[in-house]
Parts: C-alpha cells; structure tokens; sequence
C-alpha cells in the first residue's frame, strides 16, 4: 500500500474528500462513488500519512467515536487502487516555500509539496486555494 520508488501516480486526494464521508457533508455522495472507485482500482490516486492524520485530527473535533476511527483507518488497506505517501523531511522544509509562494498555510502547502513530490498533475479537493498553483489542476470528484 506504500508508495515505492518508481511509483507515480496522477492525482493526490486531500484530507477534504475523505472527510466529506467521513462528517456526512454536503458532496458526501459525489466523494462517495470516487472512493468506491478508488476502492475497487478503476481509480488510483496517493494519500499522505499527513492527511491521514488531519483526517483523524478532525474527526476527534468533530467528536466521532473512537471506534469510527478505527473503521477509517483499517479501511485505507482496502482500497486497491490507493497509494500512501510517507510525507518526508525534505517535503516539510519545501512546504515552507510553497506557504511563501502561493500564500497556502502549512496543511495546504505540505499537500502541495506532497504532490509535487510524487509527481502528481493534479489534487482532489474542494479547496480553492490550489486554484493559484500553476504545477497542477485542482479537480473536485
């Protein structure tokens, strides 16, 4: 399920779409059958660890039980067509350019810089602020 060398994918999810499902928000559905595609492989796309955490982070905000969680997390190895992505040293320090660079905060920046890394053309999320970034298209599912 990790991301090796070698291994690029296309498309980075942000936390967002997960949590679209996850809190039962407003594009839960469209989020939904883009997960359901990326769970049976006809999509693939990378996740990073630090997502998965902002994920947790905000489901414990948001007072979901523990046991949800759990469900979240055991259900990542379950997507076929999902890589992760370990978010590096060197991503952290090149995030705080990209913070400078497209005035993203940190969360963003270190999404930004993850994608970069992996070599991916595009995000998967509903946060207009990848909108500034020249390297990539932002697309919503």
């Amino acid at each position: 399920m990790r991301l090796g060398k070698g291994l690029v994918e296309s498309m980075l999810i942000d936390a967002n779409i997960f949590l679209e499902v996850l809190l039962e928000q407003q594009s839960s559905g469209r989020c939904k059958a883009f997960l359901n595609l990326l769970k049976t492989g006809e999509q693939k796309a990378i996740l990073t660890t630090f997502s998965i955490d902002s994920i947790i982070l905000s489901m414990y905000r948001e007072r979901v039980k523990e046991e949800k969680i759990k469900i979240f997390l055991r259900s990542l190895s379950q997507y076929k067509g999902l890589k992760i992505y370990s978010i590096s040293l060197r991503d952290r320090f090149e995030a705080l350019d990209q913070i400078k660079r497209y005035n993203l905060d940190y969360e963003d920046a270190i999404t930004l810089q993850a994608a970069i890394s992996t070599k991916c053309s595009s995000i998967l999320s509903f946060d207009r602020h990848f909108d500034r970034v020249k390297e990539l298209k932002r697309e919503e599912p």
